[in-house]
């Protein structure tokens, strides 16, 4: 026997969310559990109800009774296939024939349509996959055979999940396994054991489907992260954002001790959430190890330090946030020419011809060095304490901020020592200096400097400090003289062995330090260039200029820039570019400074505009306006902040969202001229009053 294939549904949802079935419960012809006239007005609309049965009803007796006395031929088997109709969501009920015992089609009534119960008269039908149990070799036939007379109204209902288990899984999965007779199956023979399914189903109480859903709950539960191996499990916790790894957390025991107790997810947190890049990760191991040294291993610092950072850059996000604010006095001069930030000091060079330290953990003025004789203009700080100066005295001094004194004097320039830069490369460091009198000087950085377990080591009786060199003749730290620029050298920006600069004369010039020689010559600006940067990574360079635009040139593949020619340059044979790989045009007026992240590329410039470019392919993808439309004088930047100060403005942006979080937490200051942040403290030199200070804001 088979049920009618004009009963079984086209798509059976057994994995989707189910269709409600409605199966009419009658014990005889009779409508005792049936109120024809129960009806409910829903917008005007009057829909038919029925009563539920009881669940004692439901435990009495067996409302889909099916009897069968004898089953001798395949007429018989016609004959019941015939009388039984489940047609789900027709208009024709199921009624019971007292005569035969077999159901059969009635038109006396309508049963309820799948339209009918959108509001929820009707309980959805339960959608499961049963466990398969063990069966016989009976065929197909007469399973379902087996199955229908089982259901006798003397039944136990406790039996029921046990024959629709056997019944459904245990024949689909010999329909796949098997050969010969049960290899016949068809789809249609699939569905029609999926609709008897649910037809079981529709004979439970609340108690035994409630049995039945702790068993299909627990068992379609799986602990992915327990039950994978650590490294698979870490590398799916590794492509989660924080706040995704704050709900694993919460999940389990287990989940929270992987997470807890696992450095690798942290690392990996600290680096996705841009508080720490790849290039700069053996860096912050050493400050690490410096700032946890209670812990044992340095890897669980982590943790705490990911934290700490999360916690204060949600200040830096918050508008109503008010950082603890700390105003240090700056210069005699009003104008701050550069500031350096690194280690525990900010440094501060001005035309008063002095450099100012400062502490940043106890946020007090700590020495000023003394020494050149004109204003300084070039300020670059190496590491443990030392720092190069150039200055207007055409001059480049090295400093010690422990000793607080100038080790050496470099003199060669023969004008303003404007730029500089240090490189290193094949574990020597190297000073190169950019001037007025349009060429660059390449020194030595001296090892021995760093070592102070003996003052009387570096060249000689400390008292005989600074050591001052008025030639380079004489000086055995330097290296040589880069010529080809006719104009000022403005600008400066080197890692390794190749070194950039930028000149008045419209051109960017490539050196190579190592052989002392111009590999190429990139022209293509239509004015002055004022800003530079090597980005060693991706091997490009990138300028800005007067001309208002931003040029990106290609080192690697040369030949995606422009027309290349061969030139001489101060002797020796060079490349000269006659165009750029991009050119970034948007701004109206000089674009004085550049500064690039892992994300973005930020370009800022005369008309009060900043622009946010793609660091990889140059889009634009955010562009901020100073309301006052002043020049920008400064700005410092990570791919989370973005802080830039002009004439009476000072702002801080979100990178995260694009939104300005504050614009007045320096509302006091005349000028910002130069701004610079690391993780809780902000630091700017300002005017105000004709007078120069530093603002320190802790956003801790």
């Amino acid at each position: 026997m088979t049920i009618p294939s004009r009963s079984i549904p086209e798509q059976y949802p057994l994995r989707d969310i189910p269709t409600p079935y409605i199966y009419s419960n009658h014990e005889n012809n009779s409508d005792s559990n049936i109120d024809k006239t129960n009806t409910a007005v829903d917008n005007g609309n009057i829909l038919k109800k029925r009563r539920r049965t009881s669940s004692n009803d439901l435990n009495d007796q067996n409302p889909f009774e099916i009897k069968r006395s004898k089953i001798d031929s395949e007429k018989d088997d016609e004959k019941i296939t015939s009388t039984m109709t489940l047609d789900i969501g027709a208009e024709v009920p199921i009624v019971t024939n007292p005569e035969d015992n077999v159901v059969t089609p009635s038109t006396e009534e309508q049963l309820l349509t799948i339209d009918e119960v959108k509001d929820g008269i009707v309980e959805e039908a339960l959608p499961i996959s049963p466990v398969a149990s063990a069966s016989g070799d009976r065929t197909p036939q007469d399973e379902i055979t087996t199955a229908l007379t089982a259901f006798d109204k003397d039944i136990k209902p406790s039996k029921i999940n046990e024959l629709m288990m056997y019944c459904c899984n245990n024949l689909l999965d010999k329909k796949k396994n098997t050969t010969g007779t049960i290899s016949k199956l068809t789809e249609q023979t699939s569905k029609d054991l999926q609709c008897l399914a649910f037809q079981f189903i529709a004979q439970l109480n609340r108690a035994q489907l409630t049995d039945i859903n702790a068993i299909i709950r627990d068992n379609l539960k799986r602990d992915l992260i327990s039950t994978l191996p650590i490294e698979i499990a870490l590398k799916i916790l590794a492509k989660l954002d924080f706040p995704d790894i704050v709900s694993c957390l919460t999940v389990s025991p287990h989940w929270n001790h992987i997470i807890e107790t696992t450095p690798f997810i942290w690392k990996h947190l600290l680096i996705s959430e841009n508080f720490i890049s790849y290039e700069r990760f053996p860096q912050y191991i050493e400050e690490i190890k410096a700032k946890y040294q209670n812990l044992s291993n340095f890897e669980d610092a982590y943790k705490p330090d990911f934290l700490k950072r999360t916690k204060t850059l949600r200040h830096w996000y918050d508008p109503k946030f008010i950082p603890q604010r700390t105003t240090l006095k700056g210069h005699m001069t009003s104008v701050v020419t550069c500031l350096q930030s690194a280690d525990d000091y900010i440094i501060t060079g001005a035309d008063d011809k002095m450099i100012r330290v400062y502490s940043t953990k106890m946020r007090k003025f700590l020495l000023e060095l003394g020494g050149h004789e004109g204003g300084v203009w070039a300020l670059k700080y190496d590491r443990d304490g030392i720092l190069v100066s150039g200055s207007t005295d055409r001059s480049v001094r090295i400093w010690d901020i422990k000793r607080g004194c100038c080790l050496y004097v470099f003199k060669g320039h023969t004008s303003t020592v404007r730029c500089l830069d240090i490189v290193e490369y094949k574990n020597n460091k190297y000073i190169v200096t950019g001037s007025r009198d349009n060429t660059l000087h390449v020194w030595k950085l001296c090892k021995s400097i760093y070592n102070r377990d003996n003052d009387d080591g570096v060249n000689g009786d400390s008292s005989s400090w600074p050591i001052v060199y008025d030639s380079p003749d004489v000086n055995p730290y330097f290296v040589g003289v880069l010529k080809g620029h006719v104009a000022s050298v403005r600008t400066i920006s080197g890692y390794g062995n190749i070194v950039i600069s930028g000149s008045y004369d419209n051109t960017l010039m490539v050196w190579d330090i190592a052989q002392m020689k111009c590999l190429y010559i990139l022209s293509g600006h239509t004015d002055r260039i004022y800003s530079t940067i090597y980005d060693h990574k991706r091997q490009r360079c990138i300028s800005a200029s007067m001309d208002s635009t931003v040029r990106v040139w290609d080192l690697k593949h040369l030949w995606r820039n422009g027309i290349r020619q061969t030139v001489t340059c101060a002797g020796t044979t060079c490349t000269r570019v006659t165009e750029s790989y991009k050119v970034l045009s948007g701004h109206t007026a000089l674009v004085g400074l550049l500064k690039l992240s892992d994300k973005y590329l930020i370009s800022a410039a005369a008309d009060g505009t900043l622009k946010g470019w793609d660091a990889d392919d140059y889009s634009l993808k955010f562009s901020y306006l100073h309301s006052n439309l002043s020049a920008i004088t400064t700005f410092h930047m990570d791919d989370n902040i973005l802080v830039s100060g002009s004439e009476r403005q000072f702002n801080i942006y979100n990178l995260r969202t694009g939104n300005l979080v504050h614009s007045n937490l320096l509302r006091d200051a005349e000028q910002i001229w130069s701004v610079t942040f690391k993780d809780n403290l902000l630091v700017a030199a300002v005017e105000k009053n004709n007078q120069s200070s530093i603002e320190m804001l802790d956003f801790a």
